[in-house]
């Protein structure tokens, strides 16, 4: 087997992480239909996801790993010669927990779809519940995670990149209170809804070109 440095592998990571975990999440929810109710805000209402559906909606949470081992090997860079690396090592620790609870609401959806177990009937919207309000204060952790690795790399960067570091920050930042206005207020689902979809869209985009410029330096 071949050796593959550090930058290379962090730079792919960054490429097919968010990007594939985006890919997939269209998949599931747009061509092959929604798993829920038409009303995020309720759980009581649930649907059996397919064999497929299931099997994709497991494959974001591990190509997340990938993107996180990007952003590691992304705040190396930074150590030496580099601004900001305090800053950048904060929101690292934000986009960390954010993804766990990525993975931990990936688990209880997973168990919503078990085959062959006996338990209570209405645990489906449990469980959904559970996952959701995770996956919503998770959210909160990893804009806050992305604003501080934005600026951050704004910092690092010249020219697109940098402007591509601002957007990404401001992103964050709707994120950040969009989410702690739905923590607060559930009602506000149904209305904010499509902003979560439309982040990541540009977070992945953003991944992809922090990715190929660390390929480049490979």
């Amino acid at each position: 087997m071949g050796n593959i440095s550090a930058n290379k592998l962090g730079g792919i990571g960054l490429i097919i992480g968010p990007g594939l975990a985006t890919l997939l999440y269209l998949v599931i929810f747009v061509a092959l239909g929604d798993a829920g109710s038409g009303n995020p805000t309720d759980f009581t209402e649930f649907t059996r996801q397919s064999s497929l559906e299931g099997f994709l909606g497991l494959l974001p949470g591990i190509s997340l790993v990938f993107f996180f081992y990007g952003l590691v090997v992304l705040g190396n860079n930074f150590k030496d010669g580099g601004n900001n690396e305090p800053l950048y090592r904060l929101g690292l620790s934000g986009a960390f927990f954010g993804i766990l609870g990525i993975l931990i609401a990936t688990s209880l959806g997973a168990g919503v779809n078990l085959d062959g177990i006996t338990v209570d009937e209405g645990y489906e919207s449990v469980l959904n519940l559970a996952a959701g309000s995770i996956q919503t204060y998770m959210g909160i952790i990893f804009s806050i995670g992305a604003t501080l690795l934005a600026l951050a790399v704004s910092s690092n960067k010249d020219g697109g990149l940098k402007i591509f570091a601002y957007i990404v920050a401001l992103v964050g930042v709707i994120n950040v209170v969009v989410g702690f206005i739905n923590i607060l207020d559930a009602s506000t689902w149904e209305t904010t809804f499509i902003v979560t979809p439309i982040s990541y869209l540009i977070y992945s985009v953003w991944s992809v070109t922090l990715g190929l410029d660390l390929v480049k330096k490979s």
